[in-house]
């Protein structure tokens, strides 16, 4: 069976190996509750916002003097390659930088509360993944990619909340996807693996079972 692995798949993955299994092999997907939609609305006026610059030939003021380079052009909307093993893994960058030596890296927008303080193992892995497929897809790149977190400042509310932006430049694993990958490899074509221990979802359903 072929099977096409993204970012958040990977991050199942490390997360619990059952709950993986179970995902891809048998579309089981854990419960969830509902989304908020002001995140999507934020990433599409990010996005839009880009999108202008981009086309006057500049860098947006936002993050203009944080990353080393300019937005990327022609770049294709999903990464994707096929691996020794025959699993696809893809992607979607939010956007490509393009650097002053000419190499493209990767750009992901994230909302937060607050300025963060670290990069998230799954933000990192995210990018792994995109470094991962630049480079398999043959273009011009190196291992780092940067992550915009975008939140609001204090703020008299009826005159409108201003959101800040910091940039932080992320130094990417290319090896890490290759090992994750041929682990899913064998996951996938083994039986239902054992479930992380500290996997809320499993010990959940383990407590129904007991009733």
């Amino acid at each position: 069976m072929d099977y096409k692995l993204s970012p958040s798949n990977l991050n199942l993955l490390e997360n619990c190996p059952r709950c993986f299994w179970l995902y891809i092999v048998k579309k089981i997907k854990r419960p969830s509750g509902p989304m908020s939609s002001i995140p999507i609305k934020m990433d599409s006026i990010i996005k839009h916002y880009f999108n202008k610059y981009r086309n006057l030939g500049q860098l947006p003021p936002i993050i203009e003097g944080k990353v080393s380079g300019w937005l990327a052009v022609g770049m294709p909307k999903t990464l994707k390659h096929e691996m020794d093993n025959g699993i696809i893994i893809w992607g979607r960058p939010d956007e490509y930088i393009k650097l002053k030596d000419d190499n493209i890296v990767a750009l992901d927008h994230k909302t937060k509360s607050k300025e963060p303080e670290n990069v998230h193992p799954s933000y990192q892995l995210q990018l792994d993944v995109y470094s991962y497929l630049l480079k398999a897809m043959g273009y011009d790149t190196t291992n780092k990619a940067y992550l915009a977190f975008y939140y609001p400042d204090e703020c008299e509310l009826h005159n409108g909340m201003p959101f800040n932006c910091s940039v932080i430049e992320v130094k990417t694993n290319l090896s890490r996807v290759n090992k994750l990958v041929n682990n899913a490899y064998d996951i996938l074509n083994g039986e239902l693996p054992d479930s992380n221990e500290y996997c809320e979802y499993c010990n959940w359903n383990q407590e129904i079972i007991k009733i």
